[in-house]
């Protein structure tokens, strides 16, 4: 069950990332700093991240035990909301 509910946060991440992104990407094209680069930069390697991770969740590569399948969706869910927040401060 954990492992269902892991991948289902990382598909929350990757919205959440693709948000970012838009904006970042907004950003860059007005402003072209080194900051909104840098942003562009930070949104799409944390969503290459989330992207290897659904891979590997999709392929059947489990973590060994349940313990670690809820410790690894608890660290997803945090990574939403950090992303979450960061999308709403962006946003604004």
């Amino acid at each position: 069950m954990a492992e269902i509910i892991g991948m289902a946060l990382h598909l929350v991440n990757m919205l959440l990332l693709f948000g970012l992104l838009f904006i970042y990407v907004q950003n860059y094209r007005h402003l072209r700093t080194k900051l909104t680069a840098g942003l562009v930069l930070f949104a799409s390697l944390f969503l290459l991240q989330s992207i290897v991770n659904i891979y590997y969740d999709a392929t059947m590569v489990m973590y060994s035990s349940a313990g670690a399948e809820t410790a690894a969706a608890v660290i997803e869910a945090i990574k939403a909301v950090g992303f979450a927040v960061l999308l709403w401060i962006s946003w604004e």
